[in-house]
């Protein structure tokens, strides 16, 4: 089974805008999706990246241009400028690991609300009783989930995916990693599905 790598960051628009399609590019073509959130403020100041309010004002200017047009073509409702950004912590993505560690089966719907609650309904997703109240709304354990955000193997593993990112020539949210190929933002997911039909193809003439 081909492996798709998500990289990916709670508090990026980019990875909320995508991660839907992501997701269906990866159950159409059968492929395993590894989520793997990681800390981009470790990644950044290796890789030569800035955090968006240390960005030139162009850039910024332009962002928010871009993100109106991509939530627009997406039919995505995304507020560009939402009440709690930047995030402060990185409480939602240890949620993520959580839910994967403690094998909830729907580990990709639980990133998609958290994200939603920051990009979509304006709630403070650092905030750990908002941040239940998210996830109670699709799991029963809300309160385990969160609780296990403060075990060690939750903090070690984001560190791993961390490194893991940066081993794998990652730089920037989100970004899909299949064998060798690095795919940087939800604007080239189109790139994504077409490599993962290509390869699904080669493998079935050998």
């Amino acid at each position: 089974m081909l492996k798709i790598e998500y990289y990916m960051s709670h508090g990026s628009p980019w990875t909320f805008l995508g991660h839907k399609r992501i997701n269906e590019i990866a159950t159409k073509n059968n492929c395993e999706l590894i989520i793997l959130p990681v800390n981009y403020g470790e990644i950044f100041p290796v890789t030569g990246g800035l955090p968006v309010n240390k960005r030139s004002i162009q850039r910024q200017k332009y962002r928010l241009q871009e993100l109106k047009r991509w939530s627009e073509f997406l039919k995505i409702n995304l507020n560009i400028e939402p009440k709690f950004f930047p995030s402060r912590s990185l409480l939602p993505s240890l949620a993520i690991i959580s839910a994967k560690i403690l094998n909830y089966g729907n580990v990709m719907e639980i990133a998609y609300k958290i994200m939603e609650g920051l990009w979509t309904k304006q709630l403070d997703i650092d905030d750990e009783l908002t941040l239940k109240s998210i996830i109670s709304k699709i799991i029963p354990t809300a309160d385990e989930l969160i609780d296990h955000t403060n075990q060690k193997i939750v903090a070690d593993e984001i560190k791993k995916n961390t490194e893991k990112a940066l081993n794998s020539q990652v730089f920037g949210a989100p970004t899909y990693v299949i064998d060798d190929q690095v795919f940087w933002g939800q604007d080239r997911l189109d790139f994504v599905e077409r490599y993962v039909k290509r390869k699904i193809s080669l493998e079935n003439i050998k």
